[in-house]
């Protein structure tokens, strides 16, 4: 037993200490190969017509003020005024990266402070300073030097993404503008610069959020733009940017049109012609196998290396009159006949069209584009790939920090896709970095690509015109760039806009308005790309039938009641409690252990999800997916941190092992922290390449083609949790020792419990924290005695003060150490603790104060020791109604902790008589606090009266789509 009391380990107060002054066994791990791995936009097949250089790098960095008289929410952003030439700061920002990226996750700021002890921090770049993470306008700035070579050649600036309002100078000169988070855009700056010399680029940026329309009668419309997810606050060049030499005379677009029914293959190529005057181009094409090289294990997987392999089809060469300063589109076709393989998830064929254009027997530019031989219909109420049936099972995560811009983690997110027996993948709530579906294709994972209309954000401004306007140019230039794609297989224009209108409640007419606003949203994919029927409003059924296909998001369940029958395929986009299930939500799944740990939580997430798929998603569905199973189906992992004796600090994480490179495009991290992924492609050697919970497992055994054979997910385990009847009361009024006007006195007055501070009983209460110094001092034993040997003598404190007036009381050992638990496990062998389970013990959903234990205690060589109550493992104060970003980190982190140990309530014995001590909080008086001291007062044979019922209101909070779960709009 004296195991339970002696506490051998780290206090955790003392752990939260370390977090500031103690890095001495920090365990940054740094790894030696490229983090990012990642190409330019030129291919190799395209040179010697074609050329770049990428300028990512270490660019100057100058904030700008917004002044204090500008007043947010009117629309009218406050003016850019360009940059002083000495206020640049001091330390270079490292392109691509947003100036606030140390807010991305937002997590603890380790190492800098922090209330969130422990949060996952976000700190990926620790040389950034902290006072950039509040930067709303700044201007970025960089030299850079064009080879003589590319005279003749017209010069053209690419930005994979900005985020917010940009505004490119080049050499002093306005080259143009963008306003965006997600997509690429190109300024042609070939009159600007001058080859052979130095150029200056300065790039100015304005946050979205001070373009913001605050709506006086729609209290949560703000954004007149696509948002995002987790992106929103998102600002700077956050990915590459490269500068292109290209012909003037040259292919500015190729559009693979794959059609397996009718077995033809058709190029729309877009010809470019800024030469002086009108020419005559003739266009060759020919298709050949794209060959991935990269090595097959496991973490070299996610490098880039391929070629070209044999020619497969040769195009008839066409002939095109184009004149001077136009752009002509032409269309060149081919029937197939099995000379191409199919693409598809089981076998990802990828072939690379080239296409050359020769001027007066000259060839004067080459241009490639990867497509794959596949087509995806709809007929009726199921899809079709390449004529044959199939359904969609995959996953979708959320953004949730830079690390995703790194193709290993990609990779890692793909992997664990296909090895859970998925096909398919959402990259979730806005356009993703090119990479995602890049290795879509390569890998062989279906994609439905989204915009960041994310209506779950409850920002969006639909009052507003120009918000449809920037919405629908983001659905057009979201298709324009992956629409060559063969991963990808449908448009979803928004992920859950009924939400605005949810919580917004506008009358009828308005909604009706918004409503036909998204389904002309919905109609404008068809127009750019007539190869793909799948279009959707992810979560917002068909609307009213404009949709080809019914989408929605289910919570905990099977919700069969809620599938129409309707002639088009149906699709659950996100499906399970993951993200916001408490265990009175999970509990009829698994019983008490809804209470008990994080794995726990998990087997009830894993048998809900396991009887979706087998009795809704297989038999009735097109598409399913549950609620991440990358973000609550694996566990979150503590990259380069593994002593458990302290929280992580600023000096845990990975780091790079190799020095920073200029002109190198991807991310160079300055650090990855611990537990900001599930993920782990080969960094830390300790670890695997992720860690399956049983949601994981349940989702793989429910994907098996035998299911002939019982599952452990199959069924509900077992919810009885009957408790043994409370005992007759033996004690009509108890003996108070310690102030009548103190707390301990309060909560018995509140419980219903007969006191006297006079007069003696076979039960003593001694309010250990008001025992003044001369009663100490006094015998105790003369104190407490009775005509009855058999005495009890409750001992109540709840801090350092209460339980060392109890070790002078009890003569003992009693060492007391900080710890915060919302909750409390019970020894079933207690006499008291048999009447406790896990739900009667739970406060971590009680208002107000929920730590219901703020000391726990141990005892030196006790002579007889019962242990009642010590604090649960977990605390789901860390996990409930905390943001998603950070609450699985949170709880897995606190798990893994070597906490304190001791107790909370313990029973000694001394002949017939029996002690009885606890640190319970008992300051706390409301309804569920008393419920429980009720019911402890009961066990002990307390006489009590029951509660009062009170016909109260009940308080209902306003509905959080993001913390509280679906509803069932």
């Amino acid at each position: 037993m004296a195991n339970y009391l002696l506490n051998k380990r780290v206090s955790l107060v003392l752990l939260i200490l370390l977090l500031n002054i103690n890095y001495a066994f920090s365990q940054g791990i740094k790894y030696n190969g490229n983090l990012s791995p990642s190409e330019g936009l030129i291919k190799t097949q395209e040179k010697p017509y074609r050329d770049e250089i990428c300028i990512n790098g270490k660019w100057d960095f100058q904030p700008i003020a917004v002044p204090e008289s500008w007043k947010k929410g009117k629309g009218v952003p406050p003016e850019l005024p360009l940059p002083e030439n000495n206020k640049w700061e001091s330390i270079k920002i490292k392109i691509p990266s947003p100036w606030n990226v140390n807010t991305w996750g937002a997590g603890s700021k380790v190492g800098k402070g922090t209330r969130l002890p422990f949060s996952p921090g976000s700190i990926y770049y620790p040389s950034y300073p902290e006072s950039w993470e509040n930067v709303k306008m700044a201007w970025l700035k960089k030299t850079f030097n064009l080879p003589l070579t590319w005279s003749g050649k017209e010069i053209i600036i690419h930005f994979e993404a900005i985020a917010g309002d940009a505004v490119v100078l080049i050499n002093g000169h306005e080259a143009g503008k963008n306003f965006d988070n997600y997509l690429p855009f190109e300024i042609d700056i070939s009159s600007l610069v001058k080859n052979g010399v130095e150029n200056t680029i300065m790039v100015g940026i304005r946050d979205r959020k001070l373009f913001d329309i605050s709506n006086e009668k729609y209290e949560y419309m703000q954004a007149t733009y696509p948002p995002g997810s987790t992106t929103d606050n998102l600002i700077g060049i956050w990915q590459d940017v490269f500068i292109e030499a290209l012909p003037p005379i040259r292919i500015s677009n190729i559009f693979a049109k794959p059609d397996v029914d009718k077995d033809k293959l058709e190029f729309e190529v877009e010809l470019i012609n800024h030469s002086s005057k009108k020419q005559l181009l003739n266009i060759n094409g020919q298709i050949k196998e794209w060959v991935n090289q990269a090595k097959t294990d496991n973490i070299a997987s996610a490098e880039i290396k391929w070629d070209l392999g044999k020619s497969a089809i040769t195009l008839d060469r066409q002939a095109v009159l184009v004149e001077a300063g136009a752009t002509k589109k032409i269309t060149l076709s081919t029937t197939v006949d099995k000379r191409l393989k199919y693409w598809s998830p089981k076998e990802p064929n990828l072939y690379t069209a080239i296409f050359d254009i020769t001027v007066n027997g000259k060839k004067n530019d080459i241009k490639t584009e990867r497509f794959g031989w596949r087509s995806f219909t709809i007929k009726g109420k199921d899809f079709y790939l390449n004529k044959e049936k199939i359904q969609c099972f995959g996953d979708l995560q959320h953004p949730f920090g830079p690390y995703i811009c790194s193709r290993r983690f990609a990779w890692a997110w793909y992997k664990m896709i296909k090895d859970v027996g998925g096909n398919s993948v959402r990259p979730h709530a806005q356009p993703w970095p090119r990479v995602y579906y890049d290795l879509a294709d390569e890998m062989g994972l279906m994609v439905l690509d989204e915009t960041a209309l994310f209506g779950s954000s409850i920002r969006l401004n639909f009052e507003e015109n120009i918000t449809w306007k920037r919405a629908g140019d983001q659905v057009d230039k979201l298709i324009l760039r992956d629409r060559n794609h063969p991963s990808v297989i449908g448009w979803s224009i928004g992920n859950e806009l009924f939400a605005i209108a949810l919580l917004n409640k506008p009358k009828a007419d308005v909604s009706k308005k918004w409503d036909e606003r998204i389904i002309e949203l919905g109609k404008r994919p068809r127009l750019i790309d007539p190869t793909r029927q799948f279009v959707t409003s992810d979560g917002d059924r068909d609307m009213d039938g404009s949709l080809p296909v019914w989408s929605k998001h289910f919570g905990h369940g099977l919700n069969l009641n809620q599938l129409p029958d309707i002639d088009k395929p149906l699709v659950v986009g996100e499906s399970g409690a993951t993200y916001y299930g408490k265990p009175k939500e999970l509990y009829p799944f698994v019983g008490l252990k809804a209470y008990g740990t994080y794995y726990n939580r998990n087997e009830a997430l894993a048998i809900d999800l396991y009887q979706n798929v087998v009795k809704m998603a297989k038999p009735l569905l097109s598409w399913f997916s549950p609620s991440e199973i990358c973000w609550f189906g694996i566990e979150h992992l503590n990259l380069g941190y593994h002593d458990y004796t302290r929280l992580p600090n600023i000096k845990d994480g990975i780091f790079p092992g190799q020095d920073y490179k200029e002109g190198q495009p991807g991310y160079q991290f300055e650090r990855i922290p611990p537990y900001v992924t599930t993920f782990n492609p080969g960094l830390d050697p300790k670890l695997p390449l992720y860690k399956p919970l049983p949601m994981f497992n349940a989702m793989k055994d429910a994907l098996a083609n035998d299911q002939s054979k019982p599952s452990k997910w199959d069924h509900n385990q077992d919810t009885t949790s009957a408790l043994p009847k409370l005992p007759q009361p033996l004690y009509k009024e108890v003996y108070l020792i310690g102030d009548p006007a103190g707390n301990v006195a309060r909560l018995l007055d509140s419980i219903g419990i007969k006191y006297s501070t006079k007069k003696k009983s076979p039960f003593t209460i001694i309010d250990a924290s008001t025992v003044s110094r001369s009663t100490k001092e006094k015998n105790i034993g003369e104190m407490i005695s009775s005509e009855d040997d058999k005495k009890t003598t409750w001992i109540i404190a709840r801090d350092s003060i209460g339980l060392s007036n109890a070790s002078s009381i009890l003569s003992l050992g009693i060492n007391c150490q900080p710890f915060s638990s919302t909750a409390l496990s019970e020894y079933k062998q207690s006499e008291v603790g048999k009447y406790f389970n896990a739900r009667t013990l739970y406060f971590s959903e009680m208002e107000g104060d929920n730590a219901i234990v703020k000391y726990t205690f141990s005892i030196k060589n006790p002579a007889s020791i019962e242990p009642i109550f010590k604090p649960a493992f977990t605390d789901w104060a860390l996990f409930n109604g905390v943001d998603e970003n950070r609450k699985c980190a949170q709880i897995v982190l606190y798990e893994h902790l070597d906490k304190v140990g001791g107790l909370s309530m313990v029973k000694l014995k001394q002949g017939k008589s029996a002690f009885i001590l606890s640190s319970i909080d008992y300051t706390i008086i409301n309804s569920q606090s008393l419920s429980f001291w009720r019911k402890l007062a009961g066990s002990m044979r307390i006489d009590y009266k029951p509660a009062e019922v009170k016909n109260k209101a009940e308080h209902r909070k306003k509905h959080d789509l993001l913390l509280d779960g679906p509803t069932s709009n």
